[in-house]
């Protein structure tokens, strides 16, 4: 192997929490939401990508929150 392999830049938190979020919006179907279910998405995003086994946040909560903002 050669030592000038290319790896893919690795992403920050914020912007893998933009892609989910861009994800689950195409999921929803292309819903529009309003500018602060958008924002309460992202930070929801942003608490599954920060995810730890050890942590508090359960898969439940994450999909019990995502499906009260796609109401």
């Amino acid at each position: 192997m050669s030592g000038t392999e290319q790896h893919p830049p690795v992403k920050s938190e914020a912007e893998v929490a933009l892609d989910l979020m861009r994800l689950v919006l195409e999921q929803a179907g292309g819903r529009r939401l309003s500018p602060s279910r958008t924002l309460a998405l992202y930070h929801l995003c942003r608490e599954a990508v920060a995810y730890r086994p050890e942590g508090q946040v359960s898969a439940g909560y994450l999909e019990d929150r995502l499906k009260k903002l796609l109401q």
